[in-house]
């Protein structure tokens, strides 16, 4: 019996493997010009997303090390619309030093830049961050749909590069998570580069900053440049730190990255209060996306969970008919999706508009029929439709 068990086992597994192999996004080659060498790039796209969806765009630094880390929890904040559809750009490091630590000028200021000078004496990033804006940056926009919106992600040294972009090159970037920033700035320097933040002509920009256990200049480093920030308050730049002092330099990648991209993305998602549920109607949540969509420079789409979200907690404050307004702005905003079709039908429903809640399940139902939706949410909806046809 144990040896059939695990012949079956094996078995199976072989034809497992064989049809079901699981990839997890998928890599090229960069040839840069500007840097004069071969960079991998590793491409991640949310489960879920179909074609033509316009999607924001992560660049995690690190790639080698972050890519299985990011891209798990980017897909499980995506599942929850905790975040917009968004995409991962993963760059393989070939140099930490050149590509991420900043240009020495003049004399070295510090320990860490001593240290620096003496063993990579050609150090800096402007070659890097010209690579990004002028070969992988096009690259991304020419082959998927994207929103002109990105967000850097960068560890330790990456958290450096990650930082000197926000000082030095705004244009490049609307969010950066920096996690575990090396202190590498002079104090002189960190004034300085605090007060760039505000001499800057900037659109809104979003910094999530952590630091780990790891003392010394990662944490002190960091409480000075929150400290000149919060003295020289940067126009249109809002931010948030964290601290994980019983993480390791490593492990506190972890909560930061969750947490970081939840606060860099949370003006995506409209908040729902009980003063809006119990008083308001479905124009505030138009009028958030629309001052959004000038803010960022694109078109924002309200969510579609924040339509029923909302119409569920007007509904518990018994305002039925504006309920009804706003599943009828969800099906007019969606009108591809089966699922707005439904839930506007149920809402009919609930006030015994019996005809209109007919009507709403039979074009869900022909919707999921024409997109060749899943089987179970087809015969869900069918039974919605008969259930619907007793009420005639």
């Amino acid at each position: 019996l144990f040896v059939f068990t695990v012949a079956i086992s094996e078995a199976s597994a072989s034809v497992s493997s064989a049809l079901d192999k699981v990839t997890i996004g998928e890599n090229f080659i960069i040839h840069s010009e500007i840097i004069g060498e071969d960079r991998p790039i590793s491409v991640y796209i949310p489960k879920g997303v179909n074609t033509g969806d316009s999607l924001y765009v992560i660049y995690l630094l690190d790639s080698e090390h972050h890519f299985h880390t990011v891209t798990g929890i980017v897909q499980s904040l995506v599942d929850y619309e905790q975040i917009p559809k968004t995409m991962v750009v993963g760059i393989q490091t070939t140099n930490r030093p050149r590509d991420y630590l900043p240009k020495i000028n003049g004399e070295p200021q510090t320990k860490f830049q001593t240290f620096v000078k003496s063993k990579w004496p050609d150090s800096g990033q402007d070659k890097f961050l010209k690579f990004l804006n002028d070969e992988l940056f096009p690259y991304i926009d020419k082959n998927y749909t994207t929103y002109p919106h990105r967000t850097i992600i960068g560890h330790s040294n990456g958290g450096t590069l990650a930082l000197s972009a926000l000082f030095e090159r705004p244009e490049l970037f609307n969010n950066y998570l920096a996690i575990s920033a090396n202190g590498w700035w002079s104090y002189d320097e960190i004034i300085q580069n605090s007060k760039k933040l505000i001499e800057r002509n900037r659109t809104k920009q979003k910094l999530f900053l952590s630091v780990a256990g790891e003392g010394s200049q990662f944490y002190t480093g960091t409480l000075e440049l929150l400290t000149n920030m919060e003295r020289n308050k940067p126009v249109n730049l809002d931010w948030k730190f964290e601290h994980y002092p019983e993480r390791t330099h490593m492990s506190g990648i972890l909560p930061a990255i969750t947490s970081g991209l939840e606060y860099l993305y949370a003006d995506v998602n409209f908040k729902i209060t009980p003063e809006l549920a119990k008083y308001a109607n479905i124009s505030v949540v138009k009028s958030y996306y629309s001052d959004l969509s000038k803010q960022f420079g694109f078109t924002v789409s309200a969510p579609v969970d924040i339509y029923v979200e909302f119409a569920e907690q007007q509904q518990m404050n018994l305002r039925e008919e504006e309920a009804l307004k706003t599943l009828e702005q969800f099906v007019h905003d969606y009108p591809e999706h089966s699922y707005a079709h439904m839930k506007l039908a149920q809402g009919y429903a609930k006030v015994k508009k019996y005809n209109q809640s007919y009507e709403g399940f039979v074009q869900a139902l022909n919707l999921a029929k024409q997109q060749k939706k899943e089987t179970n949410i087809i015969d869900a909806l069918q039974d919605m439709v008969n259930q619907a046809q007793t009420k005639l």
